[in-house]
């Protein structure tokens, strides 16, 4: 029961052959049995949560529902307020945060029958690609104790592969949702800007309201293309400010039949290198699709990776140090003075993002509008790109000071923020992506790749994920996690 999709639980349900009670009570028996390994669930509310599943099974037993996602359990990322669970973003200061009302995103899945039993672990803020805090700790790999199941949705991703979960919900401004799916072997997708609200987020403290920043999404995570769907249409709607005017209904699929999919494949980045095997995996799988009968190209879209790649170091960086410490702030200004125009390094990306003046940040902002223009003509010619999530599998846990950290791609030492390089592009540009798994390394971990759609067509890159499950195979169970 543990491993069957939302999907598969929901019709079980309708079918009054397993109750949400009994769905419950497995998944705290499987939490119990391996969170102590994983430490990706760090809050409980099990008491009220079995209230909410009696009470779905009683609609059930009258023949009722109470939406698309009816009786399901689910954990939320520790970004997002609960009401009445313990709600702390990672940081020590709002550990006694309790709220009294839902983010917006989470009261639109309670809304829809979900039932929230618990919270899973993040990083300070949000704001690395490990999961760990000093509340709750660190939480580890399903697939290798010793490497980070990735950030900031770290927590959501483990829960969902180690079988402690069916559904979670994460947020992205720079890989959070497709890196740990993809660190992890689940499905992740990183909605389209402003479809999904993030109003409950945090950061920004409690108390304070997140209507956008430009950058950052809320989305969901799960085992399966077809429970990203059922989440999707129940996630996209209007902030509550906005809903008084205008509602949102995603376009339906632009292709569903793999013989007339279109489909791009980046080539490789010399800025952007990444593990030679996540490229070979890559490479099968275009490869696979083309067996099928799709129609696939390997394509530069129509500008640079040094180009977008600037234009969101420039965006991201003043979103990430806002109302950080003064004192870091100002030495982060004195480097960004004396940085060399050829100096590209991932610290000089962060220093000239952070000091970046508001008349600088607007004419960035116009250059992504220009790029943003261009995707949609590219996207006249092709339904969908295929990138890598990446640059590579899933990293052993290092809590050094960031600037003292490091990865290895292909034997060569790059700068720990090397890792969310493939992340930014699409971010900056406001599209849909979303992260597919493809295979495992030969040392046995699972690599995804991103597929990028058309603004708005959220619905396309999930509809594309279905078809690469159907001949890559889709999500794996861990060994041991059986």
């Amino acid at each position: 029961m543990i491993y069957k999709t939302v999907t598969e639980l929901v019709k079980l349900i309708q079918k009054k052959e397993i109750s949400s009670v009994e769905i419950l009570d497995s998944l705290l028996k499987r939490i119990n049995d391996k969170n102590p390994q994983i430490n990706a669930v760090v809050a409980l509310d099990a008491d009220r949560a079995m209230e909410k599943a009696k009470k779905a099974d009683e609609l059930t037993m009258q023949g009722k529902s109470s939406g698309p996602l009816h009786g399901i359990p689910m954990t939320i990322k520790d970004a997002y307020e609960v009401e009445g669970l313990v709600s702390t973003g990672g940081d020590p200061d709002w550990k006694n945060n309790i709220p009294s009302k839902n983010a917006e995103a989470v009261q639109h899945l309670v809304n829809a029958g979900a039932i929230i039993f618990g919270k899973t672990n993040v990083p300070y803020h949000s704001a690395d690609i490990q999961s760990y805090n000093e509340i709750y700790g660190t939480s580890n790999n399903p697939w290798d104790l010793e490497r980070t199941p990735g950030g900031s949705s770290g927590g959501s991703a483990a829960s969902l592969a180690s079988g402690m979960s069916p559904l979670e919900l994460g947020s992205d401004i720079g890989g959070s949702i497709r890196t740990p799916a993809h660190f992890c072997g689940v499905y992740g997708h990183k909605p389209t800007y402003n479809i999904v609200s993030e109003v409950g987020h945090l950061p920004p403290p409690p108390g304070f309201i997140l209507t956008g920043n430009g950058l950052s999404v809320a989305g969901p995570l799960a085992r399966s293309p077809e429970d990203l769907e059922v989440a999707m249409k129940v996630l996209a709607a209007p902030q509550a400010q906005d809903s008084i005017a205008w509602s949102i209904k995603l376009p339906e699929p632009k292709i569903n039949d793999v013989k007339k999919l279109k489909v791009a494949v980046w080539p490789e980045e010399k800025s952007a290198e990444i593990d030679e095997q996540i490229r070979n995996l890559i490479d099968e799988t275009a490869e696979d699709l083309r067996s099928a009968g799709a129609k696939v190209e390997m394509v530069s879209p129509p500008f640079t990776f040094d180009q977008v790649d600037d234009i969101y170091s420039k965006l991201v960086h003043p979103v990430m140090s806002a109302g950080g410490d003064k004192e870091t702030l100002a030495s982060i200004d004195m480097l960004a003075l004396d940085l060399k125009d050829e100096d590209f390094s991932e610290l000089a990306k962060i220093a000239r993002g952070t000091s970046l003046r508001a008349r600088d940040y607007v004419v960035n902002n116009a250059r992504r509008h220009f790029i943003k223009q261009k995707w949609q003509r590219f996207f006249n010619e092709y339904d969908v790109m295929l990138s890598p999530v990446c640059a590579v599998p899933a990293i052993k846990h290092n809590h050094a000071p960031l600037i003292d950290r490091t990865i290895t791609v292909n034997g060569k030492e790059k700068q720990y923020w090397h890792t969310t390089i493939w992340a930014g592009p699409v971010v900056m540009a406001n599209l849909p992506s979303t992260s597919v798994p493809i295979g495992l390394t030969k040392e046995g971990l699972p690599v995804n790749l991103q597929v990028i759609g058309p603004h708005l067509h959220d619905l396309t890159c999930i509809e594309v994920s279905k078809m690469i499950r159907d001949i890559r195979g889709g999500f794996r169970i861990p060994p041991g996690f059986e």
